[in-house]
């Protein structure tokens, strides 16, 4: 049965929390840095949800309607099959959230990727996957993109990925899972179709390998190409895995992966619409998780991203080369001295949307216990923050 959540007031405030200021809302510039030919911005990173449990692991999209759409994990960092996720909306930008939802469903929840459809909604595309007849086949979503429906529904059909080259090896034999899921950002095939990115095991690899799928309807996929293998000669004992890929001005797509943590990212590139790749390249400027690219109005791209760390990196000619870092943990921990961000404290998973031509919103976390449960008693609680990045030149 198609089941749908509208997502409004579904959790109690006693769990999760937003803090609201008698002020109007409003970005509020608290430090200007020069780097470069860029005179960079900062604003106050603003809160946008805590929780006594879970929160973490943030990803973002503008959806059609123009608001912004976030999904947080509720789950341990482990592999399970029914992954739980929050949601939360902000229609002005990222100043301020709704107070975030749980999805009242079962189902694996929780996910990575958003493709946006033509017909406006968005679908949240699984990481978890099962084998039926050659196929890889998992649950997906759909988010509303009208503006103010707030709502996502958990469909009552399966998607489909078939057609890779060699057998898989399952991410997790007990729970009967396939070797691969979907991760990243998705991007548009000048023939119209789309172009999403999985990670998982061939049979017999010791280190993770990257593909790129096609899709005509977002719910049928087929294997296109091999972005990076497990012979990957690049440094990183996990192999490639989290990417993101994107158009650059100049047509073709740019993936950039990551291969373990606190190892730079690797970097390759198509000029043929992603049926082949470039060798891969180590970054020698960004590292190392779970990258995330906004691109620009003029072509210019920002990378967000980290561990150690939480970073953005301007490359404002857009080819994905040269890149000006800056530095988000050391930021938020001046901002908000009381609830600094340590080693270790955060995920450095980040998402990053343009807000106009030259500026961003970089969603991020806060873990003050690390990878551990919050004591029970703590006052000291998981949150989400977004801060606002703009530049011009000088």
């Amino acid at each position: 049965m198609r089941q749908t959540v509208a997502l409004i007031a579904l959790v109690m405030l006693t769990t999760y929390s937003v803090v609201m200021s008698a002020d109007p809302p409003h970005w509020e510039t608290s430090d200007t840095i020069r780097h470069g030919v860029l005179e960079i911005t900062l604003s106050k990173p603003r809160l946008v949800a805590r929780s006594s449990g879970y929160l973490w692991f943030p990803t973002m999209t503008r959806l059609s309607g123009g608001e912004l759409f976030a999904n947080f994990s509720t789950n341990r960092d482990e592999v399970v099959p029914d992954r739980t996720s929050s949601v939360s909306w902000s229609d002005d930008g990222g100043l301020t959230w709704s107070t975030p939802g749980s999805i009242d469903s079962k189902g694996d929840l929780y996910a990575e990727t958003m493709l946006h459809q033509m017909n406006g909604d968005a679908l949240l595309l699984p990481f978890n996957l099962y084998p039926d007849n050659g196929k890889m086949r998992g649950s997906y979503q759909i988010v509303s993109g009208k503006r103010g429906a707030r709502q996502v529904t958990l469909s009552d059909k399966a998607l489909s990925v078939s057609g890779f080259p060699r057998p898989d090896r399952s991410f997790n034999e007990k729970l009967g899972l396939s070797g691969f899921g979907f991760n990243g950002q998705c991007v548009s095939a000048k023939t119209g179709e789309y172009l999403a990115t999985m990670y998982g095991y061939f049979k017999d690899d010791p280190r993770y390998s990257l593909v790129l799928v096609e899709s005509t309807d977002g719910i049928v996929w087929k294997f296109r190409s091999l972005i990076a293998g497990a012979d990957c000669k690049l440094t990183g004992s996990e192999g490639p895995c989290e990417s993101v890929t994107v158009r650059l001005k100049d047509s073709r797509l740019m993936n950039i992966f990551r291969l373990a943590s606190n190892v730079p990212y690797g970097q390759s590139f198509s000029d043929d619409d992603g049926r082949t790749w470039t060798v891969p390249a180590a970054m020698k400027d960004a590292h190392s998780v779970q990258p995330s690219v906004a691109v620009m109005a003029d072509g210019g791209l920002v990378l967000t991203g980290g561990r150690p760390g939480i970073f953005a990196w301007i490359n404002s000619d857009g080819t994905g080369q040269d890149w000006l870092q800056v530095d988000l943990q050391t930021h938020h921990n001046t901002q908000h001295p009381a609830e600094t961000i340590a080693s270790g404290q955060t995920t450095s998973y980040t998402e990053v949307e343009p807000l106009d031509s030259h500026s961003v919103i970089v969603m991020y976390d806060r873990i003050p216990h690390s990878w551990n449960a919050i004591p029970e008693g703590s006052k000291d609680t998981n949150s989400i923050w977004v801060v606002k990045v703009s530049w011009k030149k000088h």
